[in-house]
């Protein structure tokens, strides 16, 4: 009997050393988990800004007007692109009868009547702007002469005179090409250059702008013509 209390004793320090061991590691196991997640927490980085280190493209550096070229004008003569008769005049309205296509249509330009392979001049300075082959006119040429000026030379030859292609600058009268007989729905009639003119894209009749000289110089006018 008497062994009792100092067996309760003993119990009471076990589990006492036994609670205090389990706070102990309980604490470690906290710590360190605590340790190890500050060290891998990854702390997340600022994004730059978007226009960091970028700058805006830089300005136009004619915008104070120092340097700028002025567009080019718009000639004031214009001359007539071949030497021949006025066999067909510009009339957007009125149709005239096609031979070729045996039927009544409007014609946009004047066909100057000439020779196979007679020269085509430019009628202006200008860049040519377009050398294409049309399903129905043939080979064809268009000029800018700036301010929404342009000219369209039809009918061509196949091959053009000198180094004639697009961006390059043709002065006035420069010849550039050649009267040809390209055109399929104008093929019926006699070899012919067929001559277009374009204000801000609107036909307009080239001999309103053909200057008198030039065409009393290098046109006459067909007088079977109605």
């Amino acid at each position: 009997m008497e062994n009792k209390p100092s067996q309760s004793k003993t119990n009471r320090v076990l589990y006492l050393v036994v609670v205090g061991v389990l706070v102990i590691v309980a604490l470690v196991i906290g710590l360190t988990a605590a340790f190890t997640a500050e060290r891998n927490q990854t702390p997340t980085p600022s994004l730059p800004d978007e226009n960091q280190g970028e700058t805006n493209p830089p300005e136009d550096e004619n915008t104070n007007g120092e340097g700028d070229t002025a567009p080019e004008e718009t000639p004031t003569v214009f001359l007539a692109p071949a030497s021949g008769v006025v066999s067909k005049y510009h009339d957007a309205s009125a149709p005239v009868f096609s031979i070729t296509m045996n039927d009544w249509r409007v014609h946009q330009g004047i066909d100057i009547a000439a020779s196979l392979g007679d020269e085509v001049k430019a009628t202006a300075k200008g860049t040519v702007k377009s050398v294409w082959k049309d399903p129905f006119m043939g080979y064809c040429v268009s000029i800018d002469h700036g301010n929404d000026v342009v000219s369209i030379y039809k009918n061509l030859a196949e091959e053009l005179v000198g180094n004639v292609k697009v961006g390059v600058t043709v002065e006035a009268g420069q010849v550039f090409a050649a009267i040809g007989e390209s055109a399929s729905i104008e093929n019926a009639d006699s070899p012919h250059l067929h001559f277009e003119m374009e204000v801000a894209g609107k036909q307009v009749d080239p001999l309103s702008y053909i200057s008198e000289e030039s065409y009393r110089a290098s046109l006459s006018v067909d007088s079977s013509y109605e």
